[in-house]
């Protein structure tokens, strides 16, 4: 299917998006001069948004007349490129303002480093031990970086390297992906923004496991699509099995979310020659599978979920009550959270200065805030179509993803929403290309909602920490 309408991101989209960003940043540094963003930081997301748009609007006319092939290796590779100069710049980069090659506040990534040596000291016949009773979902990273750390000792540079070479496969994979569902113009703008993504690029750069279980589920989700689309391989169903199985040592709610969003298609798509009984065999036979090699496991991990039903509830106030916390967080639910849900996270513009992660990619949140007008966009069209069914795999996935992040303690974590970042660049690429006289006059009075919403969001950073 080739979308009408336009093929890349116009110049006046990008320089209205580009002046949005600077009034909501200029009126929080006005507004809250004391505690404006510092100097570092606001370079950092000037740089980033800037960039990001400038890249994207030049990129995806530029490269619109590029055969698919010359496109795929360009688009790997540009996306590579970036990924390893920020790989070695973000490594001196923390080295100077850290002392160490870490993040800041880099908790998980030092645990699951110090976790990798464990393993390769107490040996792969005694990983509980090794991997310090860490839970079922949490122990697929620590024992990746202990294989890499066996093979090449424990330099950290090395698993980023490794995550450079991932996070660019990703950007062919949701290249793909689009292009089977939307077209090639969709895809190509998909692939596009996946490549130039700043959270995207920021999480290769550090030892957290975002990179490759992202990698993991856009190959799942790429693989299961193309699964029902031709002739069933029993190959194939093996490799989307694996890559299912591989995400529980991951994070327990996406693998619930991709099985949801496999079974969906396999009920609800329509196939040429398939019917009810070969598609209920193909997710009967994925479930088993994994049910098999996982059961007790499995059962287990959402045992634990239930038994923690009202975590969102406590840790909204703990977050309240913690030193350097937000006492207004205690209003935070479900309620509040779902609209929210295809936009958020929002920028941080004022210094908080437990928030150093947060302040320096505040530029990719408004590139995230932006790009969600497009995605609403395809969503309208998909409704006045009646096209939901044809692409229930990417919505069923983000549905249930973001419906369990909305009710869980993490709905606002940027980290959190990274694996449904994929489905909703796919999504606002489709958007753009259903861009008409008619939607791109509501573009406006978005951005300038946003900034609305960007300054109050600020407002009750500081009020809930006594900044106001």
């Amino acid at each position: 299917m080739q979308s009408p309408g336009l093929t890349y991101f116009p110049k006046t989209f990008r320089n209205k998006a580009i002046l949005a960003f600077f009034v909501a940043l200029l009126a929080c540094t006005g507004l809250f001069f004391s505690r404006s963003l510092p100097l570092q930081w606001m370079v950092f997301a000037i740089i980033i948004l800037v960039g990001f748009f400038m890249f994207f609007s030049s990129f995806s006319k530029n490269w619109s007349v590029l055969g698919v092939k010359t496109f795929s290796r360009k688009l790997f590779a540009f996306a590579l490129f970036i990924r390893l100069v920020w790989i070695v710049f973000s490594y001196f980069f923390y080295m100077q303002m850290t002392g160490n090659p870490f993040e800041y506040d880099a908790g998980d990534s030092i645990m699951y480093h110090n976790a990798a040596i464990s393993v390769l000291l107490h040996g792969y016949n005694n990983l509980g031990s090794g991997l310090w009773g860490l839970g079922l979902s949490d122990s697929g990273f620590p024992f990746y970086l202990s294989l890499i750390y066996f093979v090449f000792g424990d330099h950290v540079i090395i698993p980023r390297l490794l995550n450079a070479l991932m996070g660019a496969w990703t950007v062919v994979l949701v290249y793909r992906l689009a292009g089977r569902n939307f077209g090639e113009a969709a895809g190509r703008l998909a692939g596009i923004m996946m490549m130039l993504m700043p959270n995207l690029i920021y999480y290769c750069g550090i030892h957290l496991k975002e990179t490759l279980m992202v990698f993991l589920l856009v190959a799942f989700m790429e693989r299961a699509d193309l699964l029902l689309r031709r002739k069933i391989r029993v190959a194939d169903l093996f490799v989307v099995a694996a890559l299912g199985a591989a995400m529980f040592f991951f994070r327990t709610v996406l693998l619930a979310s991709m099985l949801f969003a496999l079974f969906s298609m396999v009920l609800f798509i329509r196939r040429p020659g398939a019917s009810w009984l070969q598609r209920s065999i193909i997710g009967l036979w994925v479930v088993i599978t994994v049910w098999f090699t996982f059961s007790y496991r499995i059962q287990a991990e959402f045992e634990y979920l239930l038994d923690n039903i009202d975590a969102q509830e406590a840790n909204m106030e703990f977050k309240a009550k913690r030193e350097g916390g937000n006492r207004l967080a205690t209003y935070g639910s479900s309620v509040v959270f779902a609209p929210a849900m295809f936009v958020a996270p929002f920028p941080t513009f004022v210094n908080i200065s437990t928030q150093q992660t947060q302040m320096m990619l505040s530029g990719g949140y408004f590139v995230k805030n932006v790009l969600a007008f497009f995605v609403v966009i395809s969503l309208i069209s998909f409704i006045r179509k009646r096209q939901l069914r044809k692409y229930i795999l990417i919505l069923s996935f983000l549905l249930a993803y973001l419906a369990i992040l909305a009710q869980s303690s993490f709905a606002l974590s940027e980290r959190f929403h990274l694996p449904a970042l994929p489905f909703l660049i796919i999504l606002a690429a489709y958007g753009i290309t259903r861009v008409n006289f008619k939607n791109q006059r509501f573009y406006i009075p978005y951005l300038a909602l946003m900034v609305l919403v960007v300054i109050a969001w600020n407002v009750f950073k500081l009020a809930g920490r006594g900044g106001i």
